[in-house]
């Protein structure tokens, strides 16, 4: 499972304007102009459609939006048009993660499988098991299916009360259908306002084992819109989410929303499956369902199958209990035979499902979104058939009809733990789901079940079958959906002829079937509402109490009365691209026009509307530009300021970063330009090397299926073929393999999968290696071998030396010989390292927004800019180096700073340093996706998300504290600096929304030194503005995960972590307001990440000692705090970088403590040099004495007499393996000492050492023998300096407080042998000095001395 992260360092994705001829003056006039966000969209391909609503508390108009998953993978989300008083979308607080529940209905797939065949639909009596089945002609309530003879079992199989919620989601996997130059439709009546839906609580899912009670309804497996998404204003594209994977066979076939959380799920083609933030479209995690299947304990050859015919095609989303499922099904298309086929081998149709917990804002993990894969099974089932309802009393049901027409019922389990066997036997007290078999068949366990069963998987049971009916038809099934009412539920079951409605009460009755062609899908609204789409147009019918006329009854309860679906009215929708229902009395579409235009467009009705008659209106249009120029189709960084540009026309355009950033690229405006054009758009760029001449070449290709290349100097075309159905993919190089005949080849790969082998030497085209009809993956060689490695688990294996295929393989057998040695492989999905500051996250030519990101990296730059600025200047070259520099940071900083928030800020910006206004859009890059915005002032770009505003702030810190190392404009970039930090709430209002701390902690941990300076900056300011109520709101969420509350194991995770980051920074600003258990907890927690050697986070936790020690002190043993950072500060050395190596914050932190508490710093100082517990521990605190000597002096100067004796003491010749240990650093402490504080002196012949303190006495230490040798008292006030005479037999003190020097006899005497302690005498009674010299400073020198 991938836990999604901001992306591997901090990265700055930019957007750059994709045109480079201006559009005519004429057209730029009529209001016809381009954007790159809205142009993309209008030149997608949609596949799924789904419509949101959110509620927010205090606020009564609910916030409602939808999502449009597109063939390339990539989704744009719109919301609803807010005034620009408001904010554009609410955000759920940045620090406030609560578990994820459903509290919004959710819907079923209502994709259709493509018609096949053509026959009636026909109900024919089962021989033995089921009897009494109606096929009467077809007409109205008096058609039914009744199974007469087993009623009491039948009415056994779903026990409960009626639901009041449906809880199931729907997969939103709308069928795609071409559009044949629709135009938006008009208004032709009054809008009305919907009825409001009654609401429905929420329940869990499972079959009852013992039921005696009536067949009652289960839930709805629909998300019919949270409650009525009537998008009653236009909406806006906001952002374009561009995932990791994406291009072919990627593409979005379900899309489901949590409304509480706020959060969207898409599933791809592909398998993978995403949760992303609708706040700003950051990608929450991300899994590939297919990995899931290699927990299970299938056989290979099983999964390979499952592997090569499953296409992943829906979602269903269930919650109960504080828990959220998410069920993602595909279906094979290995074929779709009749009911009644005979063939045996021909393929059945059949459905894979995998089952996922999504864990949101748990106690465990209030910051990280989770899917833990539970299990998996596989039914022999139609596809678009599978329902999974909720009991009740909350147990999961799943219904399905297999190819033969047979409707069944299984109970679904989510076991709490994994079964002790293979082959449980539930038994009547068991907590295993049972269903109870109402035609008395025995239960089987899973070892009974074929393969293409149900199987025990993970913690996943699947009980065995339940026959309810069956049905007999000529023409393949297309659908089969169960939407539960509040007493009834009801079915729909159509094929490529008939549609058929059904209740499941107290027995299983067709309650209508019709002959109905061309139905392209099916959906239900509400309890009795649906909706026949059509290409053309959308019936809505609406189930109704009947009598034997067919008129409508108003009794409650008649006791004959049936069900009959009265047609309600029609939608002319003429030919729709997809679509959804956001309400029950609302249909949304998007639809093309003849001139390339699209449009979003809503139809809405109400109850007593006409039958054809529904107001329409056009939601958001988008037409086509008349002129849109040159545009970019692929961007390749040649280096930090020079792009190279493939653009539409077929040129290469050599561009500079600042052309890109003004938009100032119009057709004769390139550095460079290649000499001749491709006919097409140009994709795939990537610089190849000659490894023989070391000569580069610029390699691409374009839409006609041609590959290029150019000589990288003069964009010379070199050589072209035309070898390829599909664009370009990607481009790859063995240079490893020299023995290769690969060797010195570039492997060109197409979007198929088909591979060009190119010689560069030369240019010489090769050969062809063709696709497959799955993606290729990896591409493996070794030796005169190529392996290629497909998505559907399938590898072939070729002979590059004779051009021969060998052989065929599962990607078992392919990993046993990767295993054995000699193999490069190469993952296509994997990005190549960049060789320039800049990354291509997002190579979709058709998307002009995507083609046009670059993402740069954020501390490379930095770096890099830091170095050059530093630089001296000694030639000119050098001088050119440092400008250029500058200018890139002028570039970089017009695309992030927001113009039009302060004039004052727009002067300084435009005419101190040289900013101006780009063109670029700033997304948010994570590690498996791109959000890019759509935003239109300046003050909007504030108000998108937490994560959004901290990545802009982080780039404009980082950015302008370099500009700020140039002299000239240091005042200027740290008055911006401090605009931006602290003064946009007040600009821009209540929407803004102020940076994430949970983000920016994340970043903080695997920062470089510069980045973390920024966030701190950043921290500081978010901190400092936040309210006493703000900061104890966050500080009540975060404090109960500390590591010290956590268990052993949750210690090191990232959510302890992140919660001491922010309760830690906060306490060390704001620790007055702060309750005592509170500051204990997270003093606690430093103390744990700092004395254990193997944490993650010991910087962390040194980082917060050098900010808050004070308060911290209170509560831990601060000396052990103490001597721990002492053995840090001293212990990493230049050569063992790594992002472990915390000495110099370790030395940060001692130099503020000893700053702050010096009295605390000196007292552990002294006694550790005296009393070490260890030989290890005396040399690192001498270290840090020296290092405290050439940092901080001020520090050591009041507490130099008794740091000098410790260090004397530390010499002691007794002790001589200590001595030798510490004698050059103790020597290197005097020396220094005695360079930097004249109150020290030292004379080497005689080894003493004179230290004057500031009560007036002078101590001599002797250091040959470690001792103390006598102490002079001849000043009354501090010792300003002291000095010994050239033969160590004088001694000179002087103390200009008192204004006078004194002059004392040192040297050594025979009487000072029998008086040891004793000064030696003066020649003067009392021991009074040698010699005493007075002295007057004046007032002139006082005043200089003081």
């Amino acid at each position: 499972m991938i836990i999604s992260s901001p992306a591997s360092g901090f990265s700055l994705p930019l957007s750059f304007p994709s045109f480079f001829s201006p559009q005519n003056p004429e057209d730029v006039s009529s209001g016809v102009t381009s954007n790159s966000l809205l142009d993309s969209f209008r030149k997608s391909k949609p596949t799924s459609l789904k419509a949101w609503v959110r509620t927010i508390d205090g606020e009564e108009q609910p916030h409602k939006g939808l999502v449009v998953g597109c063939e390339d993978g990539s989704l744009y989300v719109f919301h609803e048009k807010l005034l620009p008083a408001t904010s554009n979308v609410p955000e759920p607080p940045p620090e406030t993660f609560q578990p994820s529940s459903l509290k919004a209905p959710t819907k079923h797939n209502r994709s259709t499988s493509p018609p096949i065949g053509s026959a009636p639909l026909l109900i024919t009596p089962r021989v033995g098991v089921v009897s009494g089945v109606s096929i009467e002609q077809a007409e109205a309530p008096k058609n039914y299916v009744d199974f007469e003879d087993e009623p009491d079992k039948l009415k056994d199989l779903l026990k409960g009360k009626n639901p009041s919620v449906k809880t199931l989601s729907d997969t939103a996997s709308e069928r795609a259908v071409s559009v044949k130059s629709p135009t938006p439709p008009t208004i032709t009546l009054t809008e009305k306002h919907p009825p409001r839906r009654r609401e429905m609580s929420k329940v869990l899912i499972n079959m009852p084992s013992n039921i005696t009670r009536p067949f009652s309804t289960p839930s709805s497996p629909r998300e019919p819109a949270s409650p009525e998404v009537d998008l009653s204003d236009d909406l806006e594209l906001q952002y374009h989410i561009i995932p990791r994977i994406n291009g072919q066979g990627n593409s979005v076939r379900s899309i489901s929303v949590l409304a509480d959380s706020f959060i969207c799920i898409v599933l791809q083609e592909s398998g993978f499956l995403y949760l992303f933030s609708l706040a700003d479209g950051q990608c929450l995690t991300c899994v590939q369902t297919k990995d899931g299947l290699l927990k299970e304990q299938m056989a290979p050859k099983d999964r390979d199958v499952l592997y090569e015919t499953y296409v992943w095609r829906s979602l269903q989303i269930s919650a109960a209990q504080q828990s959220t499922y998410i069920i993602a099904s595909a279906f094979n298309h290995g074929g779709t035979p009749s009911g009644s086929s005979d063939v045996e081998d021909t393929p059945q149709e059949r459905t894979f499902s995998v089952l996922y917990q999504l864990e949101s804002g748990s106690e465990a993990r209030p910051t990280q979104h989770t899917l833990e894969f539970l299990g998996s099974w596989e039914l022999d089932c139609v596809a678009n058939s599978v329902n999974i309802l909720t009991n009740p009393d909350g147990r999961d049901l799943i219904f399905c009809i297999n190819t033969g027409g047979k409707i069944s019922a299984r109970n679904l389990k989510v076991l709490p733990d994994l079964p002790t066997s293979p082959s449980p036997e539930p038994d009547s007290n068991s907590t295993h789901l049972n269903i109870p078999n109402p035609f008395k068949l025995k239960s089987r366990s899973s070892e009974h079940l074929s393969l293409h069963e149900n199987k025990i998987r993970l913690k996943v049971f699947l009980d065995e079958p339940q026959t309810l009916g069956e049905l007999v038809f000529d023409s393949p099934l297309c659908g089969f959906f169960l939407c539960p009412g509040q007493q009834d539920l009801f079915g729909i079951i159509w094929n490529e002829t008939e549609l058929i409605i059904t209740e499941c009460a107290d027995s299983f009755q067709v309650l209508h079937r019709s002959a109905v062609e061309d139905i392209v899908d099916v959906r239900w609204l509400d309890d009795h509402q649906y909706a026949v789409l059509f290409e053309d147009r959308a019936d809505i019918y609406k189930l109704e109490r009947v009598d034997a006329n067919n008129d409508a009854i108003q009794e409650p309860s008649p006791p004959k009365a049936r069900w009959y679906p009265n047609f309600s009215r029609t939608i002319t929708i003429d030919r729709w691209n997809t679509a959804c229902f956001s309400s029950p009395t609302e249909f949304i579409n998007i639809v093309d026009d003849s001139m390339g235009g699209r449009h979003i467009c809503a139809y809405t009705w109400g109850d007593e509307s006409e039958i054809t008659g529904v107001v329409s209106r056009t939601l958001l249009s988008i037409p086509m530009p008349v002129s849109s120029g040159v545009t970019s189709t692929s961007l390749l960084p040649l280096d930090v300021g020079l792009i190279l540009v493939g653009s539409s026309d077929g040129f290469l355009r050599l561009m500079s970063l600042d052309q890109l950033c003004q938009g100032r690229n119009d057709s004769s405006s390139p550095l460079r330009i290649s000499d001749k054009p491709l006919d097409g758009y140009i994709c795939g760029l990537q610089v190849v090397p000659n490894f023989r001449t070391g000569e580069r070449y610029i390699l691409g290709g374009a839409d006609d299926g041609s590959i290029a290349v150019w000589n990288i100097n003069n964009f010379e075309l070199c050589a072209r073929w035309i070898v390829f159905n599909t664009t370009l993919r990607k481009a790859v190089q063995f240079p490893e393999e020299k023995g290769s005949p690969l060797h010195g080849c570039v492997l060109c790969v197409a979007q198929d999968g088909a591979i060009a082998v190119v010689a560069v030497d030369g240019f010489q085209f090769l050969y062809l290696i063709p696709g497959a009809s799955s993606n290729l993956e990896s591409i493996c060689v070794g030796g005169h071998n190529l392996l290629l490695i497909y998505a559907d688990r399938r590898c072939r294996l070729w002979d590059v030396q004779t051009k021969e295929f060998w052989r065929s393989m599962g990607v078992e057998k392919a990993d046993e010989m990767l295993e054995q040695g000699g193999w490069k492989r190469i993952d296509l999905d994997d990005k190549p390292q960049a060789s320039t500051v800049w990354d291509v996250p997002a190579p979709l030519p058709t998307s002009p927004d995507a083609v046009s990101i670059l993402s740069l990296q954020a501390e490379r730059f930095i770096a890099d800019s830091i170095t050059a600025t530093k630089a001296i200047s000694t030639s000119l070259d050098q001088t050119r180096a440092i400008l250029k520099s500058l200018d890139q940071l002028r570039s970089v900083l017009s695309a992030l700073v927001t113009p039009g928030l302060n004039s004052d800020i727009d002067l300084i910006c435009r005419d101190k340093l040289g900013i101006r206004r780009s063109n670029v859009v700033v997304g948010l890059v994570m590690s498996d996706s791109v959000s890019l915005y759509n935003t239109k002032s300046s003050d909007e770009v504030w108000c998108i998300s937490g994560n959004v505003t901290a990545t802009r702030l982080l780039g404009i810190v980082l950015a302008f504290r370099v500009v700020a190392l140039f002299e000239e404009y240091t005042e200027a970039a740290n008055g911006v600096i401090s605009f931006y930090t602290t003064s946009l709430s007040g600009c821009i209002g209540e929407a803004y929304k102020p940076p994430s701390l949970s983000y920016l902690a994340s970043l903080w941990f695997q920062g470089s030194n510069e980045l973390r300076q920024a966030i701190r900056t950043v921290f500081d300011a978010t901190i400092s503005s936040m309210s006493d109520e703000e900061a104890i709101s966050t500080l009540e969420h975060w404090q109960h995960y500390v590591p010290c509350l956590q268990l052993p194991s949750e210690r090191e995770s990232l959510t302890a972590a992140l919660s001491l980051f922010v309760c830690g920074f906060i306490a060390a600003e704001k620790y007055s307001f702060m309750s005592a258990p509170v500051l204990r907890d997270i003093s606690k927690s430093i103390s744990l990440y700092l004395l254990d050697e193997k944490s993650s986070y010991r910087v962390l936790a040194i980082d917060l000692c050098s900010r808050g020690f004070n308060v911290w002190q209170h509560y831990i043993d601060s000396m052990e705090i103490l001597r721990s950072l002492f053995m840090l500060a001293t212990t990493s050395r230049k050569n063992d970088i790594s992002t472990q190596n915390v000495g110099a914050q370790a030395r940060a932190a001692v130099l503020f403590i000893a700053t702050k508490n010096t009295p605390l710093f000196m007292s552990t100082l002294g006694l550790d040099i005296l009393t070490p517990p260890t030989l290890e521990h005396r040399r690192s605190v001498l270290q840090i004495v020296a290092f405290l000597i050439r940092k901080r002096p001020s520090v050591l100067q009041p507490n130099l007499p008794r740091l000098m004796e410790a260090v004397v003491k530390s010499l002691d010749p007794n002790n001589t393996t200590n001595r030798e240990a510490v004698l050059d650093t103790a020597t290197e402490i005097i020396g220094y000492v005695v360079k930097t504080f004249p109150t020290v002196d030292f004379h080497m012949s005689t080894q003493r050492l004179a230290v004057g303190t500031n009560e007036g006495a002078v101590i001599m230490y002797d250091l040959k023998t470690a001792i103390r040798l006598f102490v002079l008292e001849g000043h009354k006030k501090p010792i300003t300096a002291v000095s010994f005479s050239p033969d160590g037999r004088r001694l000179v003190t002087l103390s200009m407080e008192e204004s006078v020097a004194l002059v004392w006899k040192v040297g050594a005497s025979f009487i000072s042998f029998f008086t040891p302690g004793a000064p030696p005498r003066q020649g003067n009674s009392g021991g009074q000095p040698f010699k005493t010299f007075p002295f007057n400073l004046g007032t002139e020198g006082m005043s200089l001395y003081y």
